[in-house]
């Protein structure tokens, strides 16, 4: 079942979503660590799932890809990255970012 297996990964996974950038801590113990700032953002695609959850991909401009999964509140959380980043991009998201429903 993908949203239970979805679920067991957040066990090990902690975002802080800040408005000057968004850090993911991962592993046991929280030994990995990885973060972006709002400025690298160009592009953003969105997935929701059951419960308010949702998933998230931000393009940076160095062509790398930021991968979210399950994020919880996700629809609030969204709104406040958007007010984060640049205001093309947020536009952009608006028109065809979330893919939930093409």
């Amino acid at each position: 079942i993908p949203a239970a297996a979805a679920w067991a990964r957040q066990a090990w996974v902690r975002y802080k979503i800040t408005n000057r950038r968004i850090r993911v801590t991962s592993g046991v113990g929280g030994n990995d660590m990885a973060e972006i700032v709002y400025p690298d953002i160009i592009e953003l695609r969105t997935v929701k799932r059951l419960f308010g959850d949702g998933d998230m991909v931000a393009f940076l401009r160095d062509g790398a890809k930021f991968e979210m999964r399950n994020i919880p509140n996700f629809d609030e959380t969204i709104e406040f990255i958007l007010d984060q980043v640049d205001a093309d991009v947020a536009k952009e998201y608006r028109k065809v970012g979330d893919v939930t429903n093409p």
